[in-house]
């Protein structure tokens, strides 16, 4: 396999930090790369093209320097379905700008650099409106948020991208409903996460939905480690360049009563539970399930979801003891 530079943008977050993490053990030879920049200015859309094509530069002279292939990794986003549309939108607006300033420095001109794209979407975003299941790479998108058409957007941003940039091969990997550790607990999403600390400081949880509602749950680090395993397989052969769309979920589906039941037994006491009718209950279906029909030879290492459920809650409980938890929100 081709060791890769790769220049991971969303490196803090969820997925972004297990990427990070597991990319020197998952594709050999291959190391992240740093702009060594502070925080870019994401709200600040002149500020950001300035810092991202700047921090493009340098990241194109390390590859040229290395002479091997690069790697771009797009696992930004702090948005969710219910986020407000201009967060949304500013959010592409960012990967816009990337993609231009990447097309700039390293995909065109005399000596065009190889390398290989991530988006990381949503693959109950993009085809939330489906109704046939199990949901697959070849389901027609349909998009039933703001959310959702705005990952669709993202989609199409990276694969126009890609016509003007013959040398670049690209992944579109569609991930379920992520969980771990580090998922932020100051954002609206991350179901499993808001219940956990909210069972730690014995605090009633607000669900928006019914209890029925069927989701895909993904460890991060699985998520991680299969995303990898794909961008090795483009690495294997860059020549000719190509785009494929991946489906990365735990392909198990169960309901939000199952996942409240499992959190009762490891911490051996009752979730406590507030339904709550909530007009973003619209946007989201009822049931999700995923199959994946390319590259299913790529089997990923899956921690069970009663094991990433308990290293959550104890994660969480350390924290608590600690005293640096932070406690839910008042609502």
């Amino acid at each position: 396999m081709t060791a890769g530079l790769a220049w991971v943008l969303g490196g803090g977050g969820l997925l972004g930090s297990q990427v990070v993490r597991l990319l020197p053990e998952e594709l050999e030879g291959s190391t992240c790369w740093s702009p060594a920049a502070p925080p870019y200015r994401w709200t600040e859309p002149d500020r950001l093209e300035a810092e991202l094509l700047s921090a493009a530069r340098r990241f194109a002279m390390a590859v040229r320097e290395r002479g091997s292939p690069w790697l771009a990794l797009w696992c930004a986003g702090a948005g969710g379905v219910g986020t407000a549309p201009e967060v949304l939108d500013r959010e592409t607006a960012a990967l816009e700008t990337w993609l231009g300033c990447l097309g700039r420095e390293l995909g065109v001109g005399p000596r065009p650099a190889p390398g290989v794209f991530l988006l990381c979407s949503s693959a109950g975003g993009v085809s939330g409106g489906v109704g046939s299941l199990p949901i697959t790479e070849q389901s027609e998108c349909s998009a039933i948020s703001e959310y959702g058409r705005n990952k669709r957007r993202q989609e199409q941003l990276v694969l126009d991208w890609i016509t003007r940039t013959p040398v670049v091969s690209c992944l579109i990997a569609r991930i379920s409903n992520l969980y771990g550790s580090g998922q932020a607990l100051s954002r609206s999403q991350g179901l499993i996460g808001h219940i956990s600390q909210h069972l730690v400081h014995r605090r009633p949880i607000n669900i928006f939905v019914p209890l029925d509602t069927l989701r895909d749950y993904l460890h991060a680090e699985d998520a991680a480690r299969y995303i990898l395993r794909c961008l090795g397989r483009f690495l294997e052969r860059l020549d000719p360049p190509s785009s494929v769309v991946k489906i990365v979920a735990a392909e198990n589906s169960i309901s939000i009563a199952g996942v409240i039941g499992v959190f009762s037994r490891i911490a051996k006491r009752p979730v406590r539970i507030v339904s709550m009718p909530s007009t973003i209950r619209s946007e989201q279906p009822d049931r999700l399930s995923f199959r994946s029909r390319v590259w299913t030879d790529l089997a990923p290492i899956q921690v069970e979801l009663a094991a990433g459920l308990r290293s959550v809650y104890q994660h969480h409980l350390t924290l608590f003891q600690r005293g640096v938890l932070p406690a839910p929100p008042e609502r």
